[in-house]
């Protein structure tokens, strides 16, 4: 009896411990999930700054290139008047 008691005791303890590391694996893995999810919007904002960025840079660009193309129309315009 007293052996049964004591492997009975035993068993509890052991248990005991496998539920707490199994607790502390899941809180564990809970804030793990936590810092992916805050990575990921982390990630997403910079994406969304990089796309207006680059919607800025190609209205930059489009406007240049309308400069250009009028600047070269008077140069042209310019060359046959002295030509």
């Amino acid at each position: 009896m007293a052996g049964e008691k004591q492997t009975s005791m035993f068993e509890r303890h052991l248990q005991t411990a496998i539920q707490l590391i199994l607790v502390f694996l899941l809180a564990w893995a809970g804030l793990k999930l936590v810092e992916l999810g805050e990575n990921s919007a982390r990630l997403e904002e910079r994406m969304t700054y990089q796309a207006q960025q680059i919607q800025v840079l190609s209205r930059d660009l489009r406007s240049w290139s309308a400069e250009m193309r009028h600047l070269s129309e008077r140069v042209q315009s310019l060359e046959s008047r002295d030509g």
